[in-house]
C-alpha cells in the first residue's frame, strides 16, 4: 500500500491508496465509471462463458472492434497471456455466439455495427499493477492489447483514481494491429463522407484545437473512424462525431447530474446520451464553437475529476 502526493494551492497533500477489496468490486467500478476509464467502449455483456473460460466483460467501440476486458485485482504477470489468447481465439471462432449476445442487448448504440464475419479483436487488461514484462510479451500476439493500471486513493470523503497505460517503448506493432489501424486522414474521411462536410469537419477540428491550446488544457487530439476526440490519458473529454455522411455533432463527456447546468451555459439545443455518458449538440451552419467553451470546460473538469 502506498501514498500518492500532489500539489494543491501550494501545499503537498498525501492520499492513501485504497485497493479494491475484490475483483467483483473492481468490475463494478469499471462498469459504473466506464465513460472515464474506458473512453468510447460500450460494455454489453459481463461474465460470458467462452469455452472453459469466462471473460469479465465484452464491449464494442466506435471503430467496430469487439473489446475483451479482463479485470484483475492482483499484480498481473505474463501468466495472463495464455488466458487472453484463449478469449481472443474463442471470439474469432464463434462469431455466431458473439452475434447472439450482441442482439440480446436491449439498448445498443445506433452508431455501432459489427461485421460478425470479420471480427477485429481488441483486448484491455485492467489491474492495480502490471509487470513490465507483460508489455514486452504482448507484442508477440497478433492482437491489439492495452495494459492499464487502475489504482484508487482516498482522502477523507474524496476519492481519486490513477490510470497508467503501460507500453513497451521497443514494442513493434503486430501484423493484425497494422491491418486494423487505418490512417484516419482527410482522404479516409472523403472516402466515406461528403467532401464539403469533411471540409467543415476539419475547420471545426482546427478551431477546437486552438481553443484547447488557448485554455492550456492538457488534452491530446486523436482521429478515429467516426470522430475526432480530445483525450486526457485514456478517456475522451469532448470531440466532433459524425452522425451521417453530411451531418455531425459535438459531444461532451459529463455526468447526468450536471446536464441541467450545462444546458444553461450554452445557447444550443442539447440532449444527454445515457449509454456513453455524454451530451450531444448537433452542428448546423450557424453553430460556433466559441459559444460552447463553458461546456467544453465543464467536460474537461469532469474528466479530471473536479
Amino acid at each position: 500500500m502506498q501514498n500518492l502526493f500532489w500539489k494543491n494551492n501550494g501545499k503537498m497533500i498525501s492520499v492513501e491508496e485504497v485497493p479494491f477489496r475484490t475483483e467483483e468490486q473492481l468490475e463494478k467500478y469499471v462498469i459504473g465509471e466506464g465513460a472515464k476509464l474506458l473512453g468510447d467502449i460500450f460494455v454489453f455483456k459481463r461474465q460470458v462463458r467462452a469455452g472453459g473460460d469466462i471473460p469479465d466483460l465484452l464491449g464494442v467501440d466506435r471503430d467496430n472492434n469487439l473489446v475483451i476486458i479482463e479485470n484483475k485485482n492482483v499484480e498481473v504477470t505474463e501468466d495472463i497471456l495464455p488466458q487472453i489468447l484463449r478469449y481472443a481465439i474463442w471470439a474469432e471462432s464463434n462469431p455466431d455466439s458473439i452475434k447472439a449476445l450482441w442482439f440480446e442487448t436491449e439498448e445498443k448504440p445506433d452508431d455501432i455495427e459489427l461485421d460478425f464475419d470479420d471480427l477485429k479483436i481488441r483486448i484491455v487488461i485492467l489491474a492495480p499493477r502490471i509487470h513490465l514484462s507483460v508489455a514486452r510479451f504482448v507484442k508477440k500476439l497478433d492482437y491489439a492489447v492495452e495494459l492499464i493500471e487502475v489504482r484508487r486513493f482516498a482522502k477523507r470523503q474524496e476519492e481519486f483514481v490513477l490510470l497508467n497505460r503501460l507500453e513497451d517503448e521497443s514494442r513493434a506493432v503486430s501484423r493484425r494491429t497494422t491491418k486494423a489501424l487505418e490512417e484516419y486522414d482527410r482522404g479516409f474521411y472523403e472516402k466515406w463522407y461528403n467532401k464539403n462536410s469533411v471540409k467543415r469537419f476539419y475547420q471545426l477540428t482546427g478551431e477546437l484545437e486552438n481553443i484547447v491550446k488557448a485554455q492550456k488544457w492538457k488534452l491530446e487530439k486523436k482521429f478515429n473512424q467516426n470522430y475526432v476526440a480530445f483525450k486526457h490519458g485514456f478517456p475522451n473529454a469532448f470531440g466532433i462525431h459524425w452522425a451521417g455522411t453530411r451531418s455531425m455533432g459535438v459531444f461532451f463527456k459529463l455526468d447526468k447530474s450536471q446536464f441541467g447546468r450545462m444546458k444553461k451555459c450554452i445557447p444550443y439545443e442539447c440532449e444527454y446520451d445515457d449509454r456513453w455518458k455524454q451530451v450531444w449538440v448537433s452542428i448546423d451552419d450557424e453553430f460556433q464553437l466559441k459559444r460552447v467553451i463553458p461546456a467544453l470546460r465543464m467536460s474537461y473538469e469532469y474528466i479530471l475529476g473536479k
